[in-house]
């Protein structure tokens, strides 16, 4: 199971639709910035889940319009996801970026610097459009500060935002950035770096 199923599953619990339906709310509810989910890809997640049996889909036919497959969750469906919510809410999986900051050291400053930097212009912009969001969202809501899930991906653009400007700073300084020459140096720096369970001399 992967994070596309949990969506597809989720949306259909919620209501029975079809893999064009899926795809118009995906985009409409934004949910391809967490799941990635293109058309064929919709369409062959739809493919698996049924072959599975977590989903049925019945051909409908509305007046005029096209034939079209609608899909409704079985209850082996219903516990696949009851599993992949408990699981995808409390999993602890570190950022794969992590990976990126951890081999500095491969790749060049300069052309580090100015990705970094772009990257940090559209986080900004990122927290800007949720933040209008956030505001614009009637209240009262179920969490006090605000919508609940724009709340939380403002929060953790802000936590990356801080990390990345961290970050451009220490390649800009040539004492800090000749350490970045090792792997996870960024934690300590070559000279002073302590592998886990080994005590430091200084």
């Amino acid at each position: 199971m992967n994070r596309y199923d949990l969506v597809l599953l989720g949306l259909i619990l919620e209501k029975q639709r079809s893999g064009y339906d899926i795809i118009t709310e995906v985009r409409n509810r934004e949910l391809d910035r967490w799941a990635n989910l293109s058309t064929s890809t919709v369409y062959n997640r739809l493919a698996t889940l049924e072959k599975h049996g977590d989903i049925a889909g019945q051909s409908v036919r509305d007046g005029n319009r096209p034939e079209r497959v609608v899909f409704s969750i079985t209850e082996k469906g219903r516990e696949t996801l009851r599993k992949e919510v408990l699981k995808h809410l409390t999993g602890f999986n570190d950022d794969p970026r992590t990976l990126g900051f951890a081999f500095l050291f491969g790749s060049d400053q300069k052309e580090l610097i100015r990705s970094l930097e772009a990257h940090e212009r559209r986080l900004v912009k990122e927290v800007e459009r949720l933040e209008q969001m956030i505001a614009e969202e009637p209240r009262p809501t179920l969490f006090a500060e605000g919508p609940f899930l724009n709340c939380m991906s403002r929060d953790h653009i802000l936590v990356e935002l801080k990390y990345v400007r961290a970050a451009i700073g220490i390649l800009r300084d040539p004492v800090r950035s000749s350490k970045l020459n090792g792997y996870f140096y960024i934690n300590f720096g070559n000279r002073d770096f302590v592998k886990p369970n080994q005590k430091s001399d200084v």
